[in-house]
């Protein structure tokens, strides 16, 4: 659900890096504008995600 041109979501993302498979929780914010993202960013917690490499 949306409200304005702002949309959050909430979503684990599956990365795969050479033999190593690790899932991390990302957020994500999207401005629309005429139905078109015209910006998106992501925000995760970077230790996370170098724990899941080792």
């Amino acid at each position: 659900m949306a409200s304005g041109d702002t949309v959050m979501n909430e979503r684990i993302d599956t990365l795969v890096i050479g033999d190593v498979t690790t899932k991390l929780p990302v957020a994500g914010i999207f401005k629309v504008l005429d139905g078109k993202i015209i910006e998106w960013r992501d925000y995760f917690d970077m230790g996370q995600f170098t724990a899941g490499m080792a």
